[in-house]
């Protein structure tokens, strides 16, 4: 794809979210295709690797999230990054997500970089449904299919997002003398930075790839939706 300054190119990516997929086959084959395609990435997140990086848009997806560099300072009031995040904030609260933002977004900040300006932000979501908090598999799940679509998107030198899982809390029941095995609720941390020659440019593309993250977590809340409608028959068999 071209420049993220380019409109249409958001636009682009916004069709081949909400059709192009749908028109390629039935959900069960792209289900088992991507599945087998993502092994080695189901390692990664397990612990098995140490990361990995997908061509394209740059996606990395890690054990454990690295620390910010020093950062210059925010841009919360930034008027193109507060539309974005004010349009994400509505598609992710609307009834098409299954998710729910888990920390406040504030707005890129920018980091120490040898080259070019560089605006990142953490966007930290979770399942609203509690009982799919702790399913370790459907997490598996979630990034992958977020991996497949937003390594489409953009260019690895002007946008990178790095996803990463992380246990929030231990949850602990029993039922007279016989104890449940502990679970862990789970985060998705998701690092979205992007690079331009300028603070302006930066910012605006941060907000373009908030964007592309917007459609792809519609689109990946309409395929697990199925996945779960799909696994409960499979189970009530």
């Amino acid at each position: 794809m071209g420049s993220f300054t380019s409109a249409s190119a958001l636009g682009y990516f916004t069709g081949e979210i909400l059709t192009g997929s749908e028109s390629r086959g039935n959900w069960e084959g792209q289900s088992k295709r991507w599945r087998c395609a993502c092994a080695r990435q189901r390692l990664l997140l397990q612990g098995g690797l140490a990361s990995r990086s997908f061509a394209d848009m740059r996606v990395d997806a890690v054990g454990e999230i690295p620390k910010r560099a020093g950062r210059a300072g925010a841009v919360a009031g930034d008027a193109a990054a507060g539309l974005a995040i004010k349009s994400f904030l509505a598609a992710i609260e609307s009834d098409d997500s299954l998710f729910c933002v888990a920390q406040p977004l504030t707005g890129p900040s920018a980091e120490e970089s040898p080259s070019g300006q560089v605006f990142s932000e953490d966007i930290v979501l979770e399942f609203r449904q509690p009982e799919l908090k702790c399913q370790k598999s459907l997490h598996f799940v979630l990034i992958e299919k977020l991996i497949e679509l937003l390594k489409e998107a953009g260019s690895k030198e002007t946008l990178q997002a790095t996803l990463c899982l992380k246990s929030t809390s231990t949850l602990g029941s029993s039922s007279g003398r016989q104890e449940k095995p502990n679970l862990k609720e789970l985060e998705l941390w998701i690092r979205l930075a992007a690079k331009g020659e300028s603070p302006e440019q930066a910012v605006l593309r941060w907000g373009l790839g908030l964007a592309h993250l917007q459609q792809a977590l519609l689109f990946t809340s309409r395929y697990l939706r199925l996945h779960l409608a799909k696994t409960a028959i499979d189970l009530e068999e």
